[in-house]
């Protein structure tokens, strides 16, 4: 055999679906691309709220970093934590340690959803499938809707496209229309992969946190934990 040339020959049906997926990929996404939240949003940080503000501040990509550290005092897109920060791994790390301050549970996984959770439902499908282009496999992601009311947006790309795939329910709590979404995604039913879908969550008690975890065939489950709305109570008092 002469190298990587001779390695499409073996089990050629599998393989050449192996290499072509991985030869598109290569072609179309960026090394080590990040997708920006603010790319997919018009909102300045002066619109979001503190928890919303720190959990983009604490996953902004470097060129994310670079913008906003220009901005002047007073301005839409000023924040002082980007402003005094050496590098955007430092402003990352100050972003992260205030949330962690509030010391609530789940506080992390709830960092991520507030960190893209401002975007309109269209804004997120785009954003979701930005993400799981970039990092195959199911992402989750999603935004309150009014009181007791959670939409999530998720979707799934197959590179290799051997085998298609089915995602279920695993678990959910505090979750009122179970069955509505397990219908939902049969209906969807097995894919290669689907762009972004929307479904509108409604939760049993909207005074309680809310969790659902999901899996796209024998892939990890993803969990997704819901923070309790308005998120600015959080923060009241601190």
């Amino acid at each position: 055999m002469q190298g990587a040339s001779m390695r499409c020959t073996i089990r050629p049906r599998i393989i050449a679906s192996l290499c072509a997926a991985a030869s598109t990929l290569a072609l179309a996404q960026p090394a080590g691309a990040a997708c920006r939240v603010t790319d997919f949003t018009d909102k300045t940080l002066t619109s979001l709220n503190e928890a919303q503000r720190l959990s983009f501040v604490s996953q902004m990509t470097q060129t994310e970093y670079d913008k906003l550290r220009r901005s002047q005092p007073g301005s839409a897109n000023y924040h002082e934590l980007i402003a005094k920060s050496a590098n955007a791994a430092a402003a990352r790390r100050a972003a992260q340690s205030k949330i962690a301050d509030l010391g609530v549970e789940n506080i992390d996984d709830f960092r991520r959803v507030w960190a893209s959770d401002f975007l309109t439902d269209e804004e997120l499908r785009r954003y979701t499938d930005c993400v799981t282009n970039r990092q195959p496999g199911l992402f989750i992601a999603g935004r309150p809707d009014g009181p007791g009311k959670f939409n999530i947006s998720f979707s799934h790309l197959t590179p290799i496209g051997v085998e298609k795939i089915t995602t279920k329910l695993v678990a959910a709590y505090n979750v009122a229309n179970v069955k509505q979404l397990e219908d939902f995604l049969t209906v969807l039913g097995p894919r290669d992969n689907y762009p972004a879908q929307t479904f509108a969550l409604q939760l049993i008690d909207p005074g309680k946190r809310a969790v659902l975890v999901m899996r796209a065939g024998w892939e990890t489950p993803k969990f997704v934990y819901i923070p309790v709305y308005p998120t600015a109570d959080y923060f009241k008092q601190r």
